[in-house]
């Protein structure tokens, strides 16, 4: 008798064991579901982020482009005034000027973004090379006519 419930004690344990382990599966899937859900939407989300971010930058820099433009328009009437022997250089160094603006305005409207890391570090290039513009545009006058003596 002591074995029979033994015996019936060991395989109602099992059985409740094999209930329980069959009810897993479908729990971890439904997490992995919810989980595979979540990311999606997530991943959308920062997507929509990044292009907002890189919506509202275009915007700003085309901005600082037009400016920059305006900038040699008024650069490229000053230099009429200048004397002839210096105005020749002046005028190569105005007009390389702005083929860098044009081409950074090419380089910003036909990027077209990967990821955040590689929006960054164009970002981060691109912000060097406006710089590198606009003080070669403010020091135009003082860094040509060094150059030219």
């Amino acid at each position: 008798m002591k074995n029979s419930l033994i015996t019936l004690t060991t395989m109602a344990l099992t059985l409740v064991f094999a209930i329980q382990g069959c009810d897993k599966p479908a729990t971890n899937v439904e997490k992995s579901e919810t989980s595979v859900i979540e990311s999606q939407r997530d991943l959308e989300i920062s997507r929509n982020k990044l292009q907002a971010d890189i919506q509202v930058y275009r915007t700003e820099v085309s901005n600082d482009i037009a400016e920059n433009n305006q900038r040699i328009v008024d650069i490229k009437s000053e230099i009429q005034t200048k004397e002839a022997s210096t105005r020749v250089a002046l005028v190569q160094r105005i007009d390389q000027l702005e083929r860098q603006n044009n081409d950074l305005k090419s380089q910003l409207d036909n990027y077209s973004h990967t990821t955040e890391q590689n929006w960054s570090l164009f970002k981060r290039n691109f912000i060097d090379s406006m710089s590198n513009l606009d003080d070669s545009l403010d020091d135009f006058f003082t860094t040509t006519a060094t150059a030219t003596n």
